[in-house]
């Protein structure tokens, strides 16, 4: 491969890296949530906790990362990330008891935290100048293909096999998948003597604010951000269990949640060509939008309409993809250079935060109420709340970059 187009075989890794650390053991794992209280003999709570435990951890590894990546390369980083991964499954697979499961979410959450978006986002700002929005959007789309593939195959195992034979197939496929990680990636292209994506590009200036934002501003981002994080890193936790717990078959909530795997995909695919072209403001409305949707289409679970059910997972798919995506790019039109790797730490910290704060509540209505509905309910009040908080302060913010930049001109 030429040298100079090394860059799009970092996206391809940082893409398989994704699909196993964010996808099967974060998005992907929503497949098994059902399984964990029909065979697992967990209450819905406590399966909430074993999420919440996942998202404790996560915020853990995120709050080291960016300190480890000052000192250590990258590439090591993340390797001991999918390694994690793979060892987490491991310990689902030998889990018997509640707090069994709760250790292997411990272990997949520090697998997010040093294998996960944070020093992803790091490497595709480091390897691209030029279409970064659309490399992020590549590699990051992984979450949703997990999805896809995970979801029936994962059905088909436990019905076919046993739940620990599914767990101990996908460690074997981690493993695997760390070997080409490892092989691939480069923490820089001066590892290779070669250049960035775009490298001359004349726009390679611009990728960064030319300040960090201002205090009052910056706490509304950072609001914002918390609270979409609540429904945006549970929502797919429970698409299985919500259309499960309303009297949906089992293959029929796995195809549901396939079909928001293929949504999720396509969103953060086409959200790098139209952040390309759009820019990051309007780009994101357009995903909020979807998703706020899409949860209210889901909130009509308990009418039994698999048409209406296909539809809102597939908005909601194509919105969510707000959640991972839209990370980076806020931190580059917020901070600059020099302080981008730190404020993608920071949005990322207090996006698991907002998952970490919000976790039990949706297994806790589910005992109380019979089925996930009100959850859902819960959360698109809060999909909405969060949008409107964090755009309207990003809108803020870059109309003072630009004033700034306009002075300077």
């Amino acid at each position: 491969m030429d040298k100079k187009q090394y860059g799009w075989a970092i996206c391809m890794a940082c893409a398989l890296l994704l699909f196993c650390t964010a996808g099967l053991a974060q998005t992907g794992f929503s497949a098994y949530q059902p399984y964990l209280t029909r065979i697992g003999g967990l209450t819905n709570t406590q399966a909430s906790t074993v999420v919440l435990f996942r998202n404790l951890f996560g915020l853990a590894g995120m709050l080291a990362v960016t300190p480890l990546i000052r000192r250590f390369e990258v590439r090591r980083i993340v390797t001991c990330g999918i390694l994690l991964c793979g060892v987490s499954f491991l310990a689902y697979g030998f889990s018997r008891s509640f707090f069994g499961y709760c250790g292997a979410a411990a272990l997949s959450g520090c697998a997010l935290g040093l294998g996960g978006m944070i020093p992803a986002s790091v490497l595709i700002s480091r390897w691209f100048n030029e279409h970064r929005g659309l490399a992020l959007g590549i590699c990051m789309a992984a979450t949703g293909l997990s999805v896809i593939v995970a979801s029936p195959i994962i059905t088909l195992l436990v019905s076919r096999v046993s739940l620990r034979f599914s767990f101990f197939a996908e460690s074997a496929f981690v493993f695997l998948a760390a070997a080409v990680v490892w092989t691939v990636l480069r923490s820089r292209p001066d590892c290779l003597h070669t250049e960035p994506i775009g490298a001359h590009h004349v726009e390679a200036a611009k990728s960064y604010a030319p300040r960090n934002a201002p205090a009052r501003l910056s706490f509304f981002m950072m609001l914002g951000i918390l609270i979409f994080g609540m429904p945006g890193n549970n929502l797919y936790s429970y698409i299985s269990a919500l259309y499960q717990s309303t009297g949906f078959g089992a293959m029929e909530a796995s195809w549901l949640l396939s079909v928001f795997g293929i949504a999720l995909t396509a969103g953060k695919c086409i959200y790098g060509q139209i952040a390309d072209k759009m820019g990051t403001y309007r780009s994101i409305w357009i995903l909020y939008i979807l998703a706020a949707l899409g949860t209210g289409l889901c909130c009509l679970a308990g009418n039994g309409n698999f048409a209406v059910a296909a539809a809102g997972v597939i908005l909601m798919g194509l919105g969510l993809a707000v959640t991972t995506v839209s990370i980076s790019m806020y931190a580059a039109g917020a901070a600059t250079e020099e302080s981008y790797p730190a404020t993608v730490t920071k949005y990322q910290v207090l996006s698991t935060l907002g998952a970490l704060l919000f976790g039990v509540v949706p297994g806790a209505t589910a005992d109380r109420t019979g089925d996930y509905v009100l959850a859902f309910v819960i959360m698109l009040i809060l999909t909405i709340a969060g949008a409107v908080i964090v755009q309207t302060a990003y809108h803020a913010i870059g109309k003072e970059n630009r004033k700034l930049t306009e002075g300077r001109l």
